[in-house]
């Protein structure tokens, strides 16, 4: 007999395999990554890889103001609350991680191990798949930290002088 939904423990059902963003890419940035990837909570991790927040969607687009272009220039960690959020570990119970959401008043828990790096993130949704008995595989963590991407520009190459630029005067 399968044990009862708040007693199963956190690592059954949390994601392993995250997209997260660096401290210091853009509003913007973070705003592509979720909807390039479509997902609606994104970690945010310090240059040594540490974890320092989630960022969610409804954070995002609450605090989005497309009057003014420069606040869309301003780091992600703009957004973080400014206390950290409460973790639970993978061996906790789900009702563990079910508390930590209804007391941080968020839809998500980060899943952190004894060390403080985060290992998953379970969110309300993959508590109510579970509770309708939606069975899903959940992929083993990739090996090294959760992934981290830049997006660096690519300028056409054009012919012309190599001493003079092809961009005209202001």
């Amino acid at each position: 007999m399968t044990e009862p939904l708040e007693q199963r423990a956190v690592a059954e059902l949390m994601s392993r395999d995250l997209l997260t963003i660096a401290e210091d890419e853009s509003v913007l940035m973070a705003w592509e990554l979720m909807c390039k990837a479509e997902v609606h909570h994104l970690p945010v991790a310090d240059v040594q890889g540490g974890f320092l927040g989630v960022i969610d969607a409804q954070t995002l687009t609450a605090a989005w103001n497309a009057t003014t272009p420069r606040d869309a220039r301003r780091p992600v960690t703009t957004l973080l609350p400014h206390r950290r959020p409460a973790t639970v570990r993978p061996q906790s119970a789900v009702a563990e991680a079910a508390r930590a959401m209804l007391e941080a008043d968020t839809d998500y828990t980060p899943v952190t191990d004894e060390h403080g790096a985060l290992v998953g993130l379970i969110t309300a949704r993959d508590l109510i798949a579970a509770l309708a008995g939606a069975h899903r595989d959940i992929a083993p963590r990739s090996a090294g930290m959760p992934s981290l991407y830049r997006v660096e520009p690519v300028l056409p190459q054009t012919p012309g002088h190599p001493d003079r630029s092809r961009i005209g005067p202001d």
